[in-house]
């Protein structure tokens, strides 16, 4: 156990029959997902053994809930009821996942724990990272029937702010130490992508997947020569949760993970930026090691015409369904 401003991590375990996950109250971050494969547990998700590990590693993300705001805010500012607020630029002149003190770095606050669910809360207040409003935050991990994990945040806010979260774990089917993840295959309920500029910001134009190597409408490896990477993000034909809205396999083991979400878009991204990571048990984690596919509104949408807002209460749901095991 460690401390961090007189606050301690702590480790947590939910598990099902098939599936055990391992959490943290630092970001309220998945360290583990362990699943059976060849009568044994393999562990498909990117991590530290150590919270510290994940506070001085920040920059990663690994696992992490990310809030307010994911992805990135263009000049890092934006207009709110004719009132402009100036967030932290850490990335170039943009603000990506709302800033280097971001909800991956907090302590959460457990509301709740037994056997197949937890529940983390964490409290914002007015101005936080420069968002306005005091936000009250839930994430509730429940493990449910089919093999599924079932991922919920909740946020009540006292005034019209910013409420855009994700997860961003980067997962590794064949298991988190076994490489790069290239030939997983994937398959995306997408037929439009964001055209974006050289700072990973949108342009506002949405082109069509179709004769690119954007396409994923028909289950595909990721780059079956290796030289593709992404991080981008596709608009999802659908934004009903019981429409799926990605699959990934595993091109060894044959782990499948179905992606169901009512959140309106996904970013692909595949590790570009890992390099020399020392991580669980004594894995070095390099370019592509893992993916993430995170469900999200579309980058810098809070300077678009459909911005993501709350006011008062609102909840959003990702589930991860997990088979060939």
């Amino acid at each position: 156990m460690t401390t961090l401003n007189n606050k301690e991590y702590k480790t947590y375990t939910i598990s099902s029959d098939n599936i055990t996950i391992e959490l943290t109250n630092l970001g309220a971050i998945m360290k583990r997902i362990l699943v059976q494969y060849n009568k044994k547990e393999i562990d498909i998700v990117l991590g530290f053994d150590k919270e510290q590990d994940y506070f001085e590693n920040d920059s990663t993300y690994f696992g992490a809930v990310i809030g307010r705001n994911a992805n990135r805010i263009e000049e890092s500012e934006f207009i709110l009821e004719g009132h402009k607020y100036q967030l932290e630029s850490n990335e170039g002149d943009n603000n990506l996942h709302s800033g280097s003190s971001g909800f991956h770095t907090r302590i959460w606050d457990v509301v709740s724990h037994n056997e197949h669910s937890i529940t983390f809360s964490l409290l914002s207040p007015h101005l936080d990272q420069g968002f306005p409003g005091k936000l009250k935050m839930e994430v509730t991990y429940a493990l449910i029937d089919d093999n599924a994990l079932e991922v919920t945040y909740k946020g009540q806010s006292d005034r019209l702010t910013v409420f855009n979260p994700t997860n961003h774990s980067y997962f590794n089917l064949n298991g988190h130490d076994s490489g790069d993840v290239l030939h997983h295959k994937l398959w995306l309920n997408s037929d439009k992508y964001s055209e974006l500029n050289d700072e990973s910001i949108p342009t506002g134009k949405q082109l069509e997947v179709t004769d690119t190597n954007m396409d994923f409408t028909n289950l595909r490896m990721i780059s079956e020569d290796k030289s593709d990477e992404y991080d981008d993000n596709f608009i999802l034909n659908s934004s009903d949760i019981h429409q799926k809205a990605a699959t990934l396999i595993g091109d060894v083991t044959g782990i499948q993970m179905d992606v169901y979400t009512n959140s309106p878009c996904i970013q692909l991204y595949t590790g570009n930026g890992l390099d020399d990571v020392h991580g669980k048990n004594g894995t070095v984690y390099n370019k592509h090691a893992g993916v993430c596919l995170e469900t999200q509104f579309e980058p810098n949408s809070v300077n678009s015409n459909h911005p993501p807002l709350i006011d008062g209460k609102l909840e959003y749901k990702t589930i991860y369904k997990f088979s060939g095991f």
